[in-house]
C-alpha cells in the first residue's frame, strides 16, 4: 500500500466526487442514513448502549463506503450494505470503535483534570439561570484553566481522529490490522494536510448550516452531521481512493 500526496484542491474535489455518488442514488443514500440514525437513537436511549453504538460506528462505516464503492463500478446501492462491515473483518472494525471510545475518554479525562475547580465553578455559577456579575467573575477567572484544558483536549482528540479517520476503510478493503492501519490513516493525513484542510475548511459552511436546521427540528447539535452524511460519506470514500493505491504485486 502506497500513500499518495496530492495538491489542496483535492480537498474541494473529494466533496464534489462525494456528491457525484449521492446523486447516482440519492433516495438509497437517505434510507440507509436514516435506518442508521433511527437505530442510533433507539440504542442510544438504552442505559449503557449508547457505548455500543461508538463500537461499532466503523462496522457501520466500512458498510456505507462498501456502497459508494459499487456505485462507482456501476453496481445499485442496496440496503444490505449495512451489514457488509459485519460480514468482513468485523473483529478488527470494532476494535477501532474501541480505540476512538478509549480515545473519548482520555480526552475528557484530561480535559477535567487540567481544568479542576475553575470548570466546577463555572457550571455552579451557571446553574442559577440567568447571568449575574458573579458568573462574569467566575469565568473571567476560570478562562486560562479552560483553554489549557481546550488544548490539551484537542491534543489527544485531534491524532485519535485523524488515526481512525481512514483505518475502517483499510481495514476492510485491504484487510489490514486495527494498528497498521491506524497508523497509515494518520500519516496519510499528516502527509496531505493541506487538502484536508481546504476539505474541512469546505464542509465547515455546509455543516453549520445543517446545524442550524438540526437544532431547529430536534434540538440536537449531531443532526447537522447526519443531515450531510449522505455526502460526507461517498467523500470519505473518495478521498481514500485517491490518497491510496495498491503496490502491484511482486512478478
Amino acid at each position: 500500500m502506497q500513500i499518495r500526496k496530492v495538491d489542496a484542491r483535492h480537498g474541494w474535489q473529494w466533496l464534489v466526487q462525494g456528491l457525484v455518488l449521492f446523486r447516482k442514488d440519492p433516495a438509497h443514500w437517505l434510507m440507509l442514513i436514516a435506518l442508521l440514525f433511527v437505530g442510533s437513537r433507539v440504542l442510544m436511549a438504552v442505559p449503557y448502549l449508547g457505548l455500543l453504538v461508538v463500537l461499532i460506528t466503523p462496522n457501520f462505516l466500512a458498510g456505507l463506503t462498501h456502497g459508494a464503492q459499487a456505485l462507482e463500478q456501476g453496481k445499485p446501492l442496496r440496503l444490505g450494505y449495512l451489514a457488509s462491515g459485519f460480514l468482513k473483518n468485523a473483529g478488527h472494525l470494532v476494535t477501532l470503535g474501541g480505540v476512538s471510545l478509549l480515545g473519548h475518554f482520555l480526552m475528557l479525562v484530561a480535559m477535567t483534570t487540567v481544568a479542576g475547580a475553575a470548570l466546577s465553578d463555572v457550571v455552579q455559577t451557571m446553574s442559577t439561570g440567568a447571568i449575574t456579575q458573579e458568573t462574569v467573575a467566575a469565568m473571567r477567572v476560570a478562562a486560562p484553566r479552560l483553554l489549557l484544558s481546550v488544548c490539551v483536549g484537542l491534543a489527544i482528540a485531534v491524532p485519535v481522529m485523524l488515526a481512525v479517520w481512514f483505518a475502517p476503510m483499510l481495514v476492510f478493503f485491504d484487510d489490514m490490522k486495527p494498528g497498521p492501519a491506524m497508523l497509515m490513516s494518520l500519516w496519510a493525513c499528516l502527509r496531505n494536510i493541506m487538502p484536508m484542510l481546504v476539505y474541512a475548511i469546505a464542509l465547515m459552511g455546509p455543516l453549520l448550516v445543517m446545524m442550524q436546521i438540526g437544532v431547529a427540528l430536534t434540538r440536537q447539535p449531531d443532526m447537522g452531521i447526519w443531515l450531510l452524511a449522505p455526502v460526507l460519506v461517498p467523500s470519505l470514500y473518495a478521498s481514500y481512493r485517491d490518497l491510496f493505491v495498491q503496490e502491484p504485486a511482486a512478478g
